[in-house]
């Protein structure tokens, strides 16, 4: 490699031009008085390929040249105004499911009809999709009761699976009947399960559920675990990040199962929800 180096120096441009390459320091300089024509960059003209040519392949040659880049350019642009139509498109439709998805209230319903700005079919596709959430929410409402959406059950250790199975979100407290925390954690759990009815609120004796406390790799009472669609998610353990004496509100709570994907229901810690 070295003996190609000493062989071979880098060019610095001042050396070496191609045939017909003009010299950059003699290059005419233009005229303010030079026409657009001439103003224009002068195209190689076609080279000859021997004496007696006329110079018509290289012409062609050339011409083909040019139409296979215009032609080139237009598939180009062919193809963004086609990925331009398709991305409006895909965020119109996604426009219209998220509307479709919106939920209306009642308040909202009974101002655009006193409204003087929406026509009557529009108000008539807002009162259907009204209806159909209010049917929704009526179906819901009876598949979590079957469910046992609602109340604060005790469930035997045979019985764990399917109820953190069946539901959606299902939040499970392993306890034992002596402690005080578990108690603690009993009322505000309680609380949580009328309030929020899209979780499944249980409770399971710690000691009579040795298999699952091992699986799960339980070691300090009382553990909260929120499971979603069979698979925990995540585990409140004591009172940690509540309070360590035990005096914190359900909203705390409330809002570190949210936090865990454990409440379907929307909700903030400064929210003023009124307990039963």
């Amino acid at each position: 490699l070295s003996a190609m180096a000493d062989k071979f120096k880098m060019s610095d441009g001042s050396h070496g031009m191609l045939k017909g390459q003009a010299d950059p320091n003699n290059m005419p300089r233009r005229s303010c008085h030079d026409t657009e024509h001439e103003r224009q960059a002068v195209r190689p003209r076609p080279q000859k390929t021997h004496v007696d040519s006329t110079g018509f392949t290289s012409q062609v040659a050339d011409i083909a040249t040019t139409d296979i880049m215009e032609q080139a350019i237009q598939d180009k642009l062919t193809q963004t105004m086609e990925h331009a139509i398709e991305d409006g498109w895909n965020a119109r439709l996604e426009d219209e499911k998220n509307n479709e998805d919106r939920y209306i209230s009642q308040a909202e319903l009974d101002e655009k009809q006193d409204s003087k700005n929406v026509d009557d079919d529009d108000l008539e596709v807002l009162r259907a999709r009204r209806r159909q959430q209010m049917k929704d929410a009526h179906d819901k409402k009876l598949k979590y009761q079957a469910l046992g959406h609602g109340g604060y059950d005790d469930i035997e250790e045979e019985a764990f699976l399917k109820t953190v199975t069946a539901s959606e979100r299902a939040v499970v407290h392993f306890h034992h009947k002596m402690f005080e925390k578990c108690k603690v954690m009993d009322m505000h759990l309680a609380k949580c399960a009328r309030k929020f009815f899209g979780t499944r609120f249980v409770r399971l004796d710690a000691e009579k559920a040795p298999f699952f406390v091992e699986k799960l790799m339980i070691r300090t009472l009382p553990c909260v675990i929120v499971f979603s669609d069979g698979v925990a998610v995540g585990r409140q353990v004591g009172f940690e990040g509540l309070s360590l004496e035990g005096d914190f509100e359900t909203i705390q709570l409330a809002c570190r199962l949210k936090e865990m994907k454990g409440i379907e229901e929307d909700l903030g810690p400064e929210d003023d929800v009124q307990w039963s």
